[in-house]
């Protein structure tokens, strides 16, 4: 859960991305850089073996936002919107979202969010069953407590732990592969935009005004 009127705010379009000039340079530079970071972030979350919950106090954009595909349990305000730009910025999918993000989603909203880099708001995330509940409180203090509240009454002691997580591990078997691999076809191909200079350039738009991108 995050604090304030934002779950997380994307990246900071105002900071340069500086890239070596030589190719070879610039590709072990984004490997390092891009590559890596993601592949492991991604990691940490497709296959936390404990019950992961998102709670979405706000807006969720970039890789934040694609992160939450990989959750159990999701629980949103109503001015919650989820946006994965990532096209609008010269990337492509990112954190396992074209597999995770895209089956929770379903098909249709999944190429809205990703293909056209469109919001998704709060009631099509509960139309769709992308979250378990939209709470709506008056700040997100209260929103973190009404969120610990509901994991409490559904996930206490009238539960086993080990059943959960081992039904857990049953969920996500037949997709773990499948995930695996779409997170290094993802880190591969943002890897070579990078390279590329195609990211930097629409940074350097949006920081310069000279586009807008379009919520």
């Amino acid at each position: 859960m995050g604090k304030g009127r934002y779950f997380s705010a994307g990246a900071d379009v105002s900071i340069t991305r500086p890239s070596p000039t030589e190719p070879k340079d610039a590709y072990l530079h984004w490997l390092q850089n891009f590559s890596a970071f993601n592949l492991n972030t991604t990691l940490a979350f497709s296959e936390r073996p404990k019950i992961l919950v998102f709670g979405l106090n706000g807006p969720a954009v970039g890789l934040s936002a694609a992160l939450v595909g990989h959750a159990d349990f999701v629980y949103c305000t109503p001015k919650t919107f989820l946006l994965t730009p990532f096209s609008s910025l010269g990337l492509v999918a990112e954190g396992g979202s074209s597999r995770a993000l895209a089956l929770r989603l379903g098909p249709g909203r999944a190429a809205e969010a990703l293909i056209a880099s469109r919001r998704i708001n709060a009631d099509a995330l509960e139309r769709c069953g992308f979250v378990n509940a939209v709470f709506d409180e008056p700040d997100w203090q209260g929103f973190h407590a009404r969120v610990l509240q509901e994991v409490d009454d559904i996930m206490g002691d009238h539960l086993n732990g080990e059943s959960m997580t081992g039904i857990k591990s049953l969920l996500k078997a037949p997709e773990r592969g499948i995930i695996e691999s779409q997170n290094s076809k993802e880190v591969m191909a943002g890897l070579h935009r990078f390279v590329r200079g195609l990211p930097q350039e629409e940074f350097r738009k949006l920081a310069a005004g000279e586009k807008r991108h379009k919520l």
